[in-house]
């Protein structure tokens, strides 16, 4: 008797994991920062249930595998993880948010250490480098003291050389966008005007400072009195 207990229950959970097992389906979410709603790229969300992976878009848009009672994790860089129970009551679409782990406030650089943008512009360097091989140099030496320096005729000539400038003008651009980003972050301006999604978008896309008005001045409260100016513009001109 107490077998036949053993098979009916056994047949019971068997049933029941196929149940579940097919009633897992692909499900839409996206990625955001909870403080300023806008989307975090480069997520990653894994399902630990089943093992499964998956990274966020530029969008914070992904889709992963999930099915009722599995656990979802979420992870960003910069940002404290979080996770998530899914549940067959859920939406087509899920938003997770991840609060954002760092000071809001860029790191004052010290004698002798590098600040974060730093140290991620070192690494971006070296992964830029490493991908396109040693460039060459448009001015060239043919002595050692430094003297006699010749015109490399290949870098004018070459089109793999000119594509190495287009490459190296294009790193500058986007290590120019990420100082400005590090300067005047999302996180920052949403946490001293209160803005957020939209209306945080608005602001930034009409007030973001210059790189070059950021390297002119190099200050935290350089750019906190910047925000505090162009946000009582912003207000003084909003109900026009």
């Amino acid at each position: 008797m107490s077998i036949l207990k053993h098979l009916v229950a056994l047949s019971t959970f068997i049933l029941i994991t196929v149940t579940v097992s097919a009633q897992r389906k692909v499900i839409n979410g996206f990625l955001r920062d909870s403080a300023t709603l806008f989307p975090i790229a480069d997520g990653i969300l894994t399902n630990s249930t089943i093992n499964k992976a998956v990274r966020s878009d530029k969008n914070g848009f992904f889709r992963l595998e999930a099915g009722a009672n599995d656990f979802i994790y979420a992870s960003a860089k910069s940002y404290r993880f979080d996770t998530l129970k899914y549940s067959l009551m859920f939406t087509d679409t899920i938003t997770i948010f991840l609060p954002f782990a760092g000071t809001v406030l860029p790191e004052v650089t010290v004698k002798g250490k590098y600040s974060k943008y730093q140290r991620d512009s070192i690494d971006r360097r070296k992964e830029f480098e490493e991908s396109r091989g040693t460039v060459l140099k448009t001015l060239a030496t043919n002595h050692p003291s430094g003297f006699g320096l010749t015109f490399n005729l290949d870098k004018a000539f070459k089109k793999k050389y000119k594509n190495q400038d287009r490459d190296e003008k294009l790193f500058t651009t986007l290590e120019k966008m990420a100082y400005i980003n590090y300067r005047f972050s999302p996180n920052l301006v949403a946490y001293y005007t209160g803005f957020k999604g939209d209306k945080l978008k608005t602001f930034m896309n009409l007030y973001t400072p210059s790189f070059q008005w950021l390297r002119q001045h190099s200050s935290n409260e350089d750019v906190l009195y910047y925000i505090n100016d162009k946000l009582k513009l912003y207000k003084a001109t909003a109900g026009k």
